[in-house]
């Protein structure tokens, strides 16, 4: 059966909601999983399941709280006292950010020499290292680990449309059916993840360049419009251990180009094709779920804000707006207070 608008959001929203009177799903589910802290910072940053803890060799690095608490600690520098402020201007920021992507990446090359997550991989360049959201100072990990801690993952994705005499239409790639991840399934124009260090546009310029050949005066031109956030337990699509807590924060980007911009892959092995799909193509497509769980929420979410989708013809409009821009139960921001821990 196709899915409802709604349902297309939930595919990628998909962890339950403590909403009064159904809390049962979200309780069960909560239940299951360990907070990950970093030093002397009382904010969880990741959810981790019950049997990647388990697994994980961890080093002495990290201090492990059993049930009741299920927390995982990082442990501070060992030149560091529990008074210390890693965040303050006169404390040693550097030595923490090195300790605590040392101690992480040691933890992660012990996991790839006993194999214990055969999906890790290889260890991947500096320039693929993935920023801890959110982190009271600067603190990366492998982009490929970014899932078994269920930290945020941060990306930009950018609508590219038309405007015609038939109404709007969009340039949807079509991911390479060899690919890991999401195989032969439809996608935003441009997506990428933002690396630790760069800025959502500047990710934005080299992944176009990289990926449609596009010119980066023209990408600069797009316009920056908001965000999406979701909180997904993660399937088989996505090509790594199903089951992985997912929470993800999009920065998105809408671009109108002339009839004269045709875009074409670069790097086959990533896009198999770009086609111009118009309104009801997209609709259709993502009703019968060809398109990627996290895009689909973003062509939503560009439906919505130029009035494609409305309160008038969709029932379900409040919850599928409010469900686009989930609040994230890990902070954003260094100065964010975050959840507090119970």
């Amino acid at each position: 059966m196709p899915k409802s608008i709604l349902e297309i959001v939930r595919d990628c929203d998909n962890f339950p909601y403590n909403q009064p009177g159904d809390t049962a799903a979200y309780e069960q589910q909560l239940s299951t999983l360990w907070k990950f802290y970093l030093p002397n910072d009382p904010r969880p940053h990741g959810y981790l399941v019950d049997w990647v803890v388990q697994r994980m060799p961890w080093t002495e690095d990290f201090h492990v709280l059993p049930s009741p608490h299920k927390e995982i600690h990082l442990l501070p520098p060992a030149s560091a006292s529990d008074t210390d402020d890693p965040a303050s201007s006169s404390g040693p920021c550097d030595s923490w950010t090195e300790r605590c992507e040392r101690s992480i990446d040691a933890l992660l090359d012990a996991a790839r020499a006993t194999a214990v997550f055969p999906k890790l991989g290889r260890k991947r360049a500096d320039s693929e290292r993935f920023p801890i959201v959110g982190a009271r100072v600067p603190v990366s990990m492998d982009r490929a680990a970014i899932s078994l801690f269920g930290i945020i993952g941060r990306g930009v994705h950018l609508t590219v449309y038309v405007r015609t005499s038939a109404g709007l239409k969009f340039w949807v790639p079509r991911r390479n059916e060899r690919k890991a991840t999401y195989p032969g399934l439809l996608d935003n124009t441009v997506a990428g993840g933002v690396a630790a260090g760069e800025a959502p546009l500047e990710c934005l310029v080299r992944e176009a360049e990289e990926e449609a050949g596009m010119d980066a005066g023209l990408v600069r031109q797009a316009r920056a419009a908001g965000t999406v956030t979701w909180l997904n337990v993660s399937d088989e699509r996505a090509g790594g251990e199903p089951g992985l807590m997912n929470p993800g924060l999009l920065y998105v980007y809408d671009l109108e180009v002339g009839p004269e911009v045709v875009l074409r892959p670069v790097d086959e092995e990533d896009v198999a094709e770009f086609c111009l799909m118009d309104v009801q193509e997209v609709l259709e497509a993502m009703a019968e779920g060809r398109f990627k769980p996290a895009s689909a929420s973003v062509m939503v979410d560009f439906f919505v804000r130029h009035g494609l989708i409305t309160a008038e013809d969709e029932e379900d409009y409040a919850d599928i707006v409010s469900r686009l821009h989930r609040i994230l139960p890990f902070a954003t921001s260094p100065g964010s207070p975050g959840p507090k821990r119970s």
